[in-house]
């Protein structure tokens, strides 16, 4: 396993898709301005916390670059006069946790970069586009086939992706250059990591598009494509542009156009199709999305199929963390293709990790398809397989415009076994970590129904300690009760006097225990401390 000791002492990389919790924790006055503090955690490890301050201004900014998403966001509104007042920043800090709290729950928003460095401003920053158009622009001057004509910013969803308009100098064809920083999941040593990018060159498979040129660096890889006008699934979704900004596209979209369930079922064929010759080849995807997918003539093209090599992570990761036994290459696939299909046929994305009941609009077949990928069920037994789903009924009985298994063109791909071995074991490092962070979300989620049960226990005994505190207030009256009548029921010891005159005249029992009784209370009634003699001692 040498190969992932040299990669992970020689650096450490950020995983874009960790969940980020925030808590404004406090209101500080600074140079007649209010400055909050944020606390912030990465991921489900408690350890990894820092404090931001921002001001009301700096929310506002942020508010302005997230507006493009068509979302709706609760940013209290700018106070002009009583600012300073405890009372309103007291009300401004409730109001600014509900917003963020809000753009959280967005999965689009939180991955965003303005959000990322907004909370986080250490390890991101604006300028990530301009930093990679200083790299690739020295990178082509040394190909000299492709020229660079600009960027193109803000169309993908990886913050550390920046996408590039270049021409072919010799065919003069406008291309797409996709420049990648190397993630959290790169084993793979640089020369093995160019042998593999070069042996993704020469793929040929009808449902794969086709690499143009690929390069590795020492911080990144760039990916030169034909550029597909129509753009991916999810453009023709949502009936978009491809040039336009991630945000502006899929925020909200106000235009939304579900497949045909014969679309489905043949886009989809071709997916599992495509999916199970890379697993043959010993390279699966794991990021199948709408999002990297084009159709041209009615046949699907997977995109990015050298994400694994790179070591990026999966958009669907933050869902993936809380599933059990989704963790295998495969069920990874599988996972991620049902989710696919689930936007396909809503034109909406899924907002939780696992689904069980599905609205109508679907054919029971496509449903019982989504059951298999996504389900709570399937999902706890570590999904379904590629094969199972290609002989389903919803594929296998579907037109497929006279495409079938038969007849399928061949896919070709030639990956030298010393690489193959090398791509095994980066698969195998991937699929640890997606575990690992599993078991560390379980840990975390277990820590807080403890501390939850532990609350109610605490106040359990709360409650049970008032409870003995009346007990023994109670008590202490009873046993008082007790002793006064145990002191009068008491009778007092007859003089001889007395003891002559009952004998001489007797009377009744219950008439002397009362008389007794009475003389007693009476005395302690009467008791008056002022009247005792006082007596000085030598």
């Amino acid at each position: 396993m040498a190969i992932f000791e040299k990669s992970l002492h020689s650096r450490i990389v950020k995983d874009d898709t960790d969940k980020l919790l925030c808590v404004l924790e406090n209101a500080l006055s600074i140079s007649k301005h209010i400055e909050y503090v944020l606390r912030v955690q990465r991921g489900p490890c408690k350890d990894n916390k820092w404090s931001v301050s921002r001001r009301y201004s700096d929310f506002a900014a942020l508010h302005t670059c997230l507006q493009q998403a068509n979302i709706d966001l609760p940013l209290p509104p700018k106070k002009l006069l009583g600012n300073m007042q405890p009372s309103f920043v007291a009300e401004r800090q409730i109001a600014l946790q509900r917003y963020i709290d809000e753009v959280l729950r967005h999965h689009i928003l939180s991955l965003s970069l303005p959000v990322r460095c907004f909370l986080d401003p250490s390890n991101y920053s604006m300028d990530i586009v301009e930093q990679s158009l200083q790299i690739v622009s020295i990178a082509l001057r040394g190909d000299g086939q492709y020229e660079l004509k600009g960027p193109l910013p803000n169309i993908g969803w990886r913050i550390h992706k920046s996408y590039f308009s270049v021409i072919d100098s010799i065919s003069k064809e406008n291309c797409l250059l996709e420049w990648q920083s190397y993630g959290p999941d790169k084993y793979l040593h640089d020369k093995d990591l160019q042998i593999a990018l070069k042996s993704l060159q020469s793929i040929s498979h009808p449902y794969i598009d086709d690499i143009l040129a690929v390069h590795a660096l020492e911080t990144g890889a760039y990916v030169i494509r034909r550029i597909h006008e129509n753009g991916t699934i999810r453009d023709l979704l949502y009936d978009t542009d491809y040039k336009k900004s991630y945000l502006a596209k899929y925020g909200n979209p106000k235009i939304r156009k579900p497949f045909t369930m014969g679309q489905i079922a043949l886009y989809g064929y071709q997916i599992l199709h495509a999916l199970k010759f890379l697993h043959e080849k010993g390279l699966p995807h794991g990021h199948i999305h709408a999002g990297n997918i084009a159709i041209e003539n009615q046949r699907v093209l997977l995109l990015d199929i050298e994400n694994v090599l790179v070591g990026v992570p999966c958009v669907y990761r933050p869902y993936l963390l809380e599933l059990k036994r989704t963790h295998t290459a495969e069920a990874v696939d599988v996972y991620c293709f049902g989710r696919t299909l689930y936007e396909m046929a809503y034109a909406d994305t899924l907002e939780t990790c696992s689904l069980d009941r599905f609205s109508e609009g679907v054919s029971n077949e496509l449903e019982s398809v989504l059951h298999l990928c996504l389900s709570s069920t399937s999902c706890k037994h570590g999904g379904t397989t590629i094969d199972d789903l290609l002989h389903h009924r919803f594929f296998t009985r579907a037109t497929l415009n006279g495409l079938t298994p038969h007849s399928d063109e061949r896919g070709h791909l030639k990956i030298p076994l010393g690489v193959k071995e090398q791509i095994r074991q980066v698969i195998i490092g991937t699929e640890t970590r997606l575990k690992n962070d599993q078991k560390l979300v379980r840990n975390a989620r277990r820590e807080i129904r403890i501390q939850e049960i532990l609350g109610s226990d605490e106040e359990m005994k709360k409650q049970r300690r008032k409870l003995r505190k009346r007990e023994s207030v109670w008590r202490s009256m009873s046993s008082l009760a007790e002793t006064v009548r145990s002191h009068s029921s008491v009778p007092s010891t007859p003089t001889p006097l007395e003891r002559c005159a009952s004998e001489a005249s007797p009377q009744p029992a219950s008439n002397v225990t009362s008389a007794g009784r009475g003389a007693l209370l009476h005395a302690i009634c009467s008791f008056d401390k002022s009247r005792l003699a006082r007596i000085e001692s030598r």
